[in-house]
Protein backbone atom coordinates (compact mmCIF):
# COMPACT_ATOMS: atom_id res chain seq x y z
CA UNK A 1 0.00 0.00 0.00
CA UNK A 2 2.41 2.85 -1.50
CA UNK A 3 0.17 5.87 -1.62
CA UNK A 4 3.20 8.51 -1.38
CA UNK A 5 2.75 11.21 -3.43
CA UNK A 6 6.42 12.37 -5.29
CA UNK A 7 7.99 15.71 -3.82
CA UNK A 8 8.00 17.12 -7.51
CA UNK A 9 4.25 16.55 -8.21
CA UNK A 10 3.57 18.75 -4.37
CA UNK A 11 5.67 21.15 -6.30
CA UNK A 12 4.57 21.19 -9.78
CA UNK A 13 0.37 21.74 -8.26
CA UNK A 14 2.30 24.91 -5.93
CA UNK A 15 3.61 26.23 -8.90
CA UNK A 16 0.91 25.72 -11.08
CA UNK A 17 -1.39 27.66 -8.71
CA UNK A 18 1.21 30.36 -7.76
CA UNK A 19 3.01 30.46 -11.03
CA UNK A 20 4.15 34.57 -10.34
CA UNK A 21 5.60 34.39 -6.96
CA UNK A 22 8.26 32.51 -5.31
CA UNK A 23 6.41 33.78 -1.67
CA UNK A 24 2.69 32.77 -2.54
CA UNK A 25 4.54 29.47 -3.87
CA UNK A 26 6.23 29.36 -0.16
CA UNK A 27 3.33 30.73 2.04
CA UNK A 28 1.46 27.21 0.01
CA UNK A 29 4.32 25.07 1.07
CA UNK A 30 4.40 26.28 4.97
CA UNK A 31 0.47 25.35 4.87
CA UNK A 32 0.97 21.83 2.92
CA UNK A 33 3.82 21.07 5.59
CA UNK A 34 1.98 22.12 8.35
CA UNK A 35 -1.03 19.85 7.46
CA UNK A 36 1.32 16.91 6.93
CA UNK A 37 3.40 17.37 9.89
CA UNK A 38 -0.32 17.62 11.88
CA UNK A 39 -1.56 14.29 9.88
CA UNK A 40 1.76 12.51 10.87
CA UNK A 41 1.05 12.89 14.36
CA UNK A 42 -2.29 12.01 14.78
CA UNK A 43 -1.40 8.80 12.85
CA UNK A 44 1.40 8.19 15.75
CA UNK A 45 -0.95 9.18 18.38
CA UNK A 46 -3.50 6.92 16.90
CA UNK A 47 -1.21 3.55 16.90
CA UNK A 48 0.91 4.48 20.28
CA UNK A 49 -2.42 4.16 21.87
CA UNK A 50 -3.60 1.18 20.41
CA UNK A 51 -0.03 -0.42 21.19
CA UNK A 52 -0.28 1.16 24.82
CA UNK A 53 -4.12 -0.29 25.43
CA UNK A 54 -2.76 -3.72 24.01
CA UNK A 55 -0.22 -4.07 26.78
CA UNK A 56 2.64 -2.78 24.84
CA UNK A 57 5.81 -1.33 27.11
CA UNK A 58 6.85 2.40 26.62
CA UNK A 59 10.62 0.18 25.84
CA UNK A 60 9.35 -1.33 23.31
CA UNK A 61 7.29 1.44 21.45
CA UNK A 62 10.28 3.63 21.78
CA UNK A 63 12.51 1.14 20.38
CA UNK A 64 9.78 1.16 17.33
CA UNK A 65 9.86 4.93 17.21
CA UNK A 66 13.66 4.81 17.28
CA UNK A 67 13.60 6.60 20.41
CA UNK A 68 14.08 5.94 23.98
CA UNK A 69 11.36 4.55 26.75
CA UNK A 70 11.74 7.86 28.24
CA UNK A 71 11.48 10.14 25.00
CA UNK A 72 8.42 8.06 23.57
CA UNK A 73 6.79 8.21 27.36
CA UNK A 74 7.26 12.13 27.44
CA UNK A 75 6.11 12.55 24.10
CA UNK A 76 3.26 10.34 24.00
CA UNK A 77 2.33 9.64 27.66
CA UNK A 78 -0.19 12.64 28.21
CA UNK A 79 -1.63 12.21 24.83
CA UNK A 80 -2.71 8.66 25.18
CA UNK A 81 -4.18 9.40 29.04
CA UNK A 82 -6.56 12.16 27.67
CA UNK A 83 -7.54 9.85 24.45
CA UNK A 84 -8.59 7.08 26.89
CA UNK A 85 -10.49 9.48 29.20
CA UNK A 86 -12.48 11.15 26.34
CA UNK A 87 -13.30 7.35 25.27
CA UNK A 88 -14.44 6.88 28.92
CA UNK A 89 -16.62 9.96 28.51
CA UNK A 90 -18.33 9.13 25.37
Amino acid sequence: MDRRVPLRDVIVAIERVHPDSSLDQLAAAVIHAANWLRLADQLLDYFVDQARHAGTPWAEIGAHLGVSRQAAQKRFATRVAERHAATKRL
